[in-house]
């Protein structure tokens, strides 16, 4: 049976009709024009920041339809589909480019969350194939045991969370900014540009851990502007060190990490390094 929304106030499963999704203690969520649903208690996250804002999503949508992070999005798709995977969750799923592509490959039914209603409101637009929901990845609104690979693409992620949701014999496939990743925009925004750390939790006890290494030409402005925007950077740097990297033309370095975790066992049975 393919996985079901559960309620964020009760965890009974979710039912879908017409009018939205329910459960049987009748809590209820309105379905939006674009078919996504929000389940975050209240309709927003009080303690956390809400995710990524519209500017930032509409540039990345734009990076990614041009192709510039295609190795990437490529890279995660075949990951996943080695698992020949029936479902799958993006956790922290932006404007859907990376569930897309991997439901595509897999011929697989996605599901995606995302704290921002910006993002999966551009997702659920476009990917109508696939279902989405405002929600926490810290607090998965899923059963355990309930999908066959789980990815998480340069997002806030929950280890054990996402262990919980993953059916024995599946994956999780976690995307993180390798040390050298964009090192180049980092040293005209900043005096003391830092490498990235490892990912949060380490790599042990991943099956797999493979590098996506190559240069962008961002000598067209608009691509410029654009990469830039729909990083952390745009927010954390100077406006005049911004002003900066739009006038300068300059190529630049993507270097990540793909870690692919596979889960021979049931949640309920601890997994080294996570």
């Amino acid at each position: 049976m393919p996985p079901a929304f559960r309620c964020p106030s009760c965890a009974n499963p979710l039912q879908e009709s017409a009018a939205g999704f329910g459960c049987e203690r009748g809590h209820h969520f309105d379905r939006a024009r674009e078919g996504y649903v929000n389940l975050i208690p209240g309709g927003r996250l009080r303690s956390r920041p809400a995710g990524d804002d519209d500017r930032m999503v509409k540039a990345r949508r734009a990076v990614l339809d041009a192709g510039l992070y295609s190795p990437i999005i490529e890279a995660v798709a075949t990951e996943v589909s080695l698992v020949r995977p029936r479902f799958i969750l993006d956790a922290g799923c932006g404007e859907g480019s990376y569930l897309g592509r991997t439901a595509e490959l897999s011929a697989a039914l996605g599901w995606g969350i995302d704290v921002s209603k910006p993002a999966v409101k551009l997702a659920a637009n476009r990917h109508r194939e696939a279902r989405f929901a405002i929600a926490s990845s810290y607090t998965l609104p899923f059963e355990d045991e309930t999908f066959d690979a789980v990815i998480n693409v340069f997002s806030p992620r929950d280890f054990p969370e996402m262990r919980r949701v993953v059916r024995a014999g599946g994956v999780a496939v976690v995307v993180t900014p390798g040390p050298h990743h964009l090192a180049q925009l980092k040293a005209l925004l900043y005096d003391d540009p830092r490498e990235h750390a490892e990912v949060a939790g380490g790599q042990d006890g991943a099956e797999r851990v493979s590098t996506v290494r190559f240069d962008l030409d961002l000598t067209d402005p608009a691509v410029r502007s654009s990469l830039l925007e729909m990083t952390p950077y745009w927010w954390s740097a100077t406006a005049e060190r911004r002003a900066v990297v739009l006038a300068t033309a300059l190529e630049v370095t993507v270097d990540v990490r793909i870690a692919r975790y596979r889960f021979d066992t049931s949640p309920d049975v601890p997994e080294q390094g996570l």
